[in-house]
């Protein structure tokens, strides 16, 4: 530690510790989001449970730089500077936009930016040897949240009509304590193939039990959801895995995705994509129409688009001046146009090469598996974003750039193992 000149080294102690704690508790908050949202959101619905996130944003920020002050100045990621380029893209689109309407570009920003910033800070407030248990407290949130979605099933939670396509009969759709079946299903299928790989390589009976238990509900939940981009981002990750890292693993899915595509809840919603109706509703006012609207709003400035906030998310359809694109894409090329989409698309890219390059390849046994199951639900979240805004739901979008930023400090563990000496996942969840 860098002791600054002319300060007291006791106090300056004092400061960095605080501030260092007061990160890990942060952190800690932000593992648990949904949950700590909800009852904010429910307690102080018009006042700190709507800005109670920007609050801790703040104090990482601080925690962050006081930590750089005394010297604690980790390395930042490799996708930062795709993340950087998309961000100035955009402070350039929220000058030119608040010519016109301030306020719609300033939300439009915010939306778009926000807890990217979240993710930026990742590596300085948080130590390498802290990430297992930052991903512990994710997982066990998620557990919670799988137990919850299984109690409105049997419970038969109401649902609006709108849930359900034209002739369809569901007994309910679980969304546990989220806005939508939709953003339930995002934080699933980015925690079951972690809750698994934890099943496959700690060997305390306990905890097995209480992986095996949480994994069950959260595969039940899953399916309650009943949201086809939900299963469809899953699978796809799942696909991505087993083509490049685990081909013996493609004879197991498609074995799994045999036996489920014949389960009567799953094959109706399945088969209800080919269907005439299906068809008839998204050329009339469906996702092919919302998708093309896309185009369009880009067509009058191909390169930069229509503006922050004014296409295809929350921000334009509070202010109605489009309906949702039902795709994150759709929306980044409607607001932003061909640069914007260019850059978004490169800050995931980078993202998920990075985690490849620096996680999943140094990662060895047990630890390779939950490298593995970490990548799935990174890509599965890209997936099903094609066909959601995934990226506008903030516990979602925030768990994504929690899970990614916490596997790359895993990564340099597995990296630097002499200059990083506690053990890594596999290792810590072996002891009894």
């Amino acid at each position: 530690m860098t002791v600054l000149r002319g300060r007291d080294p006791a106090a300056d102690t004092r400061m960095l510790r605080f501030a260092t704690q007061a990160a890990n508790g942060c952190m800690y908050i932000l593992a648990g989001f949904p949950i700590v949202n909800y009852i904010l959101g429910n307690l102080f619905a018009s006042s700190i449970g709507q800005i109670w996130d920007r609050i801790v944003l703040v104090i990482l920020a601080l925690a962050a730089y006081i930590r750089y002050r005394h010297g604690i100045r980790p390395r930042g990621f490799r996708w930062f500077r795709f993340a950087g380029w998309y961000i100035l893209y955009c402070v350039g689109l929220l000058l030119v936009g608040a010519l016109t309407n301030t306020s719609i570009a300033f939300d439009g920003f915010s939306m778009d930016v926000e807890y990217i910033v979240f993710g930026l800070l990742i590596p300085f407030v948080v130590e390498p040897e802290r990430s297992p248990k930052l991903l512990y407290a994710i997982v066990a949130t998620s557990i919670l949240l799988g137990i919850d979605g299984v109690f409105q099933y049997i419970t038969k939670v109401p649902v609006p009509n709108s849930w359900s396509d034209v002739g369809e009969h569901v007994r309910t759709r679980v969304f546990s304590v989220f806005g939508s079946p939709a953003e339930f299903g995002a934080n699933m299928e980015m925690a079951i193939p972690m809750l698994f790989a934890l099943l496959m390589l700690d060997k305390h009976r306990v905890r097995r039990w209480f992986y095996a238990m949480g994994g069950a509900c959260c595969l039940c939940s899953l399916l309650f959801t009943y949201n086809r981009g939900a299963w469809l981002g899953l699978c796809v990750g799942l696909l991505f895995i087993a083509v490049v890292y685990e081909r013996r693993l493609l004879l197991v899915l498609v074995i799994v995705g045999a036996v489920l595509f014949f389960v009567p809840p799953i094959h109706q919603r399945v088969m209800d994509l080919f269907s005439p109706v299906y068809a008839i509703k998204s050329a009339q006012g469906g996702r092919l129409v919302r998708w093309e609207s896309a185009f369009e709003a880009m067509t009058p400035a191909p390169l930069f688009g229509a503006g922050l906030g004014q296409f295809g998310g929350a921000i334009a359809a509070a202010h109605n001046l489009s309906l949702y694109s039902d795709s994150y894409f759709a929306k980044v090329l409607g607001e932003s146009g061909l640069v914007g989409l260019v850059l978004f698309c490169s800050m995931h890219i980078a993202m998920v090469w990075e985690i490849m390059q620096t996680v999943v390849r140094p990662a060895r046994g047990y630890d390779r598996i939950v490298a593995l199951a970490g990548l799935a639900g990174i890509v599965a979240i890209l997936a099903h974003s094609f066909v959601e805004n995934l990226y506008e739901y903030a516990p979602t979008v925030l768990l994504y750039y929690m899970m990614a930023g916490l596997l790359l400090l895993w990564g340099r563990m597995l990296d630097n193992p002499d200059t990083h000496n506690p053990p890594a996942v596999g290792a810590q969840s072996t002891a009894d």
